[in-house]
């Protein structure tokens, strides 16, 4: 008989925040995890240090769509639209926190924003990340000194990436509890491997979703590692992935190069 993830639900969901609308479908999905999963939420604001510093270079001009003038940007002034941007983060997490009954913790950290680093610096069950590149430092900085109004976006269909580790059975049962409680679509992406080990996996993804009384598309992805797995994403309009952070896709290319490809914000179940 194919194993059961038989692991605790997780206690504790972390998530990256945006203080615009875009970040808030995976703030909104993680707060929905969080009630279902009775588990405590804490919101992070990422002040990026690398665009700290780009701030001060001394050439450096911002172009206001306003006014379409150009201004000087210094790190100081960075500093003081970061801080804007933490406090109408916090209020955006209270908001959506109260909301659903969901107990949170809020705080500012500074430092790289290589996702890497990120999983070092916050060991939660399930990590919510926004998509870290310097695409996302560009939207930070055009974003800074506006108002956003925020409202709430289903994430649509969920993808997760499936492998045959216990951490691996514990992101398609929480996937599958996701998308049932969002009563959205789920596609389960399975690695190119051989034949036999390929059968041993749907039989393990079948018995979690019959467990779960989730249906679920279930997708093979080719050879070429983050392409791929970034390919069938964008192909099944997901916005968002659930997958563990040592899968062995992730090994290969690279944990960075991998999340960086994705369209759509991760969440990392350890």
């Amino acid at each position: 008989m194919s194993p059961e993830p038989t692991a605790p639900a997780p206690r504790r969901i972390a998530v990256t925040l945006e203080a615009s609308a875009t970040g808030r479908p995976l703030l909104d999905t993680c707060v929905r995890l969080a009630a279902l999963l009775d588990a405590e939420l804490e919101g992070i604001f990422i002040e990026d240090i690398n665009l700290i510093r780009l701030a001060g270079l001394p050439f450096l001009r911002e172009q206001r769509p306003a006014s379409l003038g150009e201004e000087s940007v210094s790190a100081r002034r960075m500093q003081q639209e970061l801080r804007g941007l933490a406090r109408q983060a916090e209020r955006m997490l209270e908001q959506a926190a109260r909301e659903m009954g969901v107990p949170w913790s809020f705080q500012v950290w500074r430092g790289a924003a290589g996702v890497e680093t990120l999983c070092q610096v916050f060991p939660a069950d399930v990590l919510g990340l926004t998509r870290v590149s310097t695409r996302a430092a560009t939207r930070l900085w055009a974003t800074a000194g506006t108002r956003t109004r925020l409202s709430g976006r289903s994430l649509g269909n969920i993808c997760v990436l499936f492998g045959t580790s216990e951490t691996a059975l514990r992101a398609l049962d929480t996937a599958a509890r996701l998308a049932r409680e969002l009563q959205t679509g789920l596609t389960v992406l399975l690695p190119g491997i051989d034949v036999p080990e390929d059968a041993e996996l749907r039989a393990k993804a079948g018995t979690v979703l019959e467990k779960r009384g989730q249906g679920a598309r279930i997708v093979q992805l080719g050879p070429d590692g983050a392409t791929a797995l970034a390919q069938a994403v964008a192909a099944t309009g997901s916005g968002v992935l659930v997958t563990e952070a040592a899968h062995p896709l992730f090994e290969q290319a690279g944990l960075g190069p991998c999340f960086t490809a994705l369209p759509c914000p991760v969440l990392l179940v350890r």
